[in-house]
């Protein structure tokens, strides 16, 4: 029984069918193309959540009969984020002019927090920074703590190498490289 008010529609709108939008013939199809759509879209904080973009520390070593080196950084990581690297360095033999030679890589786009303990001279050389600590006797360590912060803009893959070196004579080198996620 109609209403006073109520209309009959003789002609269905441009662009409505019966079949699809009454029907919903081949919408279970669009369904799960949409379902599979947003499990890509909620995969990426789950990946973030298992630290697959980053921040977890990777150690890399290289050692001499003069001394060990030890590197502990981020492999990869996000924009944007703080992190701090350990350098260590064992002498097995009197080191006269203990300098880490940072890569061009480790300060491309990054932030500097801090660094500690000082350097008595900071110094660049072939687009290196040379961070210099002086003597380093037989038998002892020198560990160096570097805080960093990717720049929000900084993303890419780039080297991070690391050479001690005694004045001008390359002890050990450790060789790395780094990810950065948007």
């Amino acid at each position: 029984m109609r209403g006073p008010n109520s209309t009959v529609v003789e002609e269905l709108p441009d662009g409505i069918t019966l079949e699809r939008n009454r029907d919903l013939r081949g919408a279970m199809r669009s369904l799960w193309w949409r379902r599979a759509l947003l499990c890509c879209v909620a995969a990426l904080p789950v990946l973030a959540l298992l630290n697959f973009f980053g921040q977890h520390p990777t150690t890399t070593s290289a050692a001499s009969p003069e001394a060990g080196l030890t590197v502990t950084a981020p492999s990869r990581l996000r924009s944007g984020l703080i992190f701090q690297v350990k350098v260590s360095v064992t002498a097995h033999q009197e080191i006269g002019q203990l300098q880490l030679s940072f890569d061009e890589g480790w300060w491309e786009s990054m932030s500097v927090n801090s660094i500690e303990p000082e350097p008595s001279n900071e110094n660049s050389h072939d687009g290196k920074i040379v961070l210099s600590y002086g003597n380093l006797p037989a038998g002892k360590r020198l560990v160096c703590w570097i805080y960093f912060q990717a720049n929000p803009t900084n993303v890419g893959n780039r080297r991070e190498d690391v050479e001690l070196e005694d004045g001008s004579r390359v002890l050990a080198r450790v060789n790395r490289s780094l990810t950065i996620f948007p």
